[in-house]
Formats: structure tokens, C-alpha cells, sequence
């Protein structure tokens, strides 16, 4: 899929472009709280992102200029932390108080 991409010769523009890709990855993975749509997209990414490094992930890390064995881990990191803020945002929502009739 991405394949001639980081045979092209490595240009300023062309690393931009691709770390892009990344961040928007890494938004989607940040803004997973945020709405039902954010969820989803935080599913996306977090899929792409795998436990580990898809060929694709290697691939656009490397045409962005980054070592994937650097950068993935790090992503890991992001959505396990969101995950976990979003599984404590579940178990302190506060359940309706009842109020006893007189």
C-alpha cells in the first residue's frame, strides 16, 4: 500500500505529510472520550496501532521520518492510558439518588 513511498527521495514536505498521518492517529486516539464519533475513531486507530507494529504503521512511521520501534510503543502507552481513564470515567459516574417518600 505504501510501499514506494520511502523509496521517493526523503524530502522536508514529504516527512510532514506523513507525520501528519501520525498525529491525526494520535488525536483520534486522545479524543476517544469525547463523543460517540471520537469513540469510534479512537477504535480505529487504536486497531492500526496493534499490539504490534503492522507493516503499514513501520511504513508510515519510516516515510515520516521516525523509527516505528520508537514511536510505536509510545502509542501503546497513549491508549492504554486512555482506556484506563475511560473504564474510571465509567465506574464514578454517579448512579440516580432515590429519595424516600414521606
Amino acid at each position: 500500500m505504501f510501499g514506494y513511498c520511502c523509496s521517493m527521495r526523503e524530502t522536508q514536505a514529504h516527512n510532514l505529510l506523513w507525520q501528519s498521518v501520525l498525529l491525526q492517529v494520535l488525536r483520534d486516539i486522545r479524543d476517544a472520550n469525547r463523543s460517540h464519533e471520537g469513540h469510534k475513531d479512537f477504535v480505529t486507530a487504536a486497531r492500526w496501532v496493534g499490539n504490534y507494529p503492522s507493516r503499514e504503521f513501520n511504513e508510515v512511521c519510516m516515510c515520516a521520518g521516525l523509527e516505528p520501534d520508537f514511536v510505536h510503543p509510545r502509542f501503546v502507552k497513549i491508549i492504554q492510558e486512555a482506556e484506563a481513564k475511560s473504564a474510571a470515567r465509567k465506574t464514578t459516574k454517579k448512579a440516580p439518588v432515590a429519595v424516600a417518600a414521606e
